[in-house]
């Protein structure tokens, strides 16, 4: 196995994100220690050859990109390692996200939901800030609704995480959608490995228009997309809002907040009427944006 790794400028995170999310299967990662600190493209590949083929051709959709990378040869054991390193538990009220490779040592609190996840997914294992602000989107709406009455909509499902998380809080019904058919397959493949085959809950594969027509209107609605789409759905996003519930964006960048978050509260108003609220939170470089649908007008 070889690793690369190349700096990048931080103007290339979100294009390189973008170009990332339309692959259907991606060998590549974006990563960052933190603030003052570089950004880094990182690719895993089977042999030399193959990794410097794969970075000729994103070099040609990102011309600035340097010319040469960092590339290290990693052993199997190495490379399975190194992975883990990069997964850990994370946890939010009583949703607990493991990697499955800790089921024998890690202690699920009594009455705790948790998701056991693959470090292997190629769609997302809950590792990322964007779908940790879904989640806890999510759990905040349940601390004050009881989840036997409340319905959700997973749009651009990935791995399935989010909905598989809201089957496993025992919400009345969860469905999840995704225009990647790969992606649909590997969301129940996790939906079987979590014991949740009897559960309300299911995958589609569907674009947006497509799937907020199989799902109707819910309580709870997560999309975990980038902005550019998102915007271009809003009046989609809007309308599959159930009145009294929320409409939880992210896959935003913080320095876009502001303007989303205008975008989207006029639209509300004029769709919701007047007394709709927002709210919106920031998790290192990314944010969410909360629309909260009135009862009544």
């Amino acid at each position: 196995m070889i690793e690369i790794r190349c700096p990048i400028h931080e103007d290339f995170v979100q294009p390189l994100e973008d170009h990332f999310c339309e692959l259907t299967r991606s060998s590549w990662m974006l990563f960052h220690e933190g603030p003052g600190k570089p950004h880094f493209v990182m690719g895993y590949f089977e042999n030399q050859a193959e990794a410097e083929s794969t970075w000729g051709e994103l070099r040609k959709a990102f011309k600035k990109l340097p010319e040469t990378f960092e590339s290290t040869v990693l052993e199997d054991k190495d490379w399975k390692e190194a992975y883990k390193e990069h997964l850990k538990p994370w946890e939010y009220q009583n949703l607990h996200w493991v990697p499955a490779w800790m089921r024998q040592t890690y202690q699920v609190p009594a009455g705790a939901a948790v998701i056991w996840f693959d470090a292997g997914l190629a769609f997302g294992t809950g590792d990322h800030p964007t779908t940790r602000l879904c989640a806890i989107r999510l759990l905040d709406y349940l601390a004050t609704h009881a989840a036997k009455h409340v319905t959700v909509t997973d749009a651009g499902c990935g791995s399935g995480i989010l909905a598989l998380s809201a089957a496993q809080l025992r919400c009345k019904k969860t469905v999840g959608f995704d225009r990647d058919p790969e992606a649909v397959r590997v969301s129940i493949a996790n939906q079987a490995e979590n014991q949740l085959t009897d559960a309300p809950l299911s995958f589609h594969h569907a674009g947006l228009e497509e799937g907020f027509q199989i799902t109707g209107p819910t309580d709870v609605v997560l999309a975990n997309i980038i902005s550019d789409v998102l915007c271009i759905y809003t009046d989609n996003l809007l309308a599959a809002v159930q009145p009294g519930g929320v409409l939880a964006l992210s896959g935003i960048l913080a320095k876009e907040q502001e303007s989303v978050r205008q975008h989207f509260f006029a639209k509300a108003q004029e769709a919701w009427g007047p007394t709709t609220t927002v709210d919106s939170r920031i998790m290192g470089e990314w944010c969410d944006v909360a629309l909260f649908r009135p009862l009544k007008v």
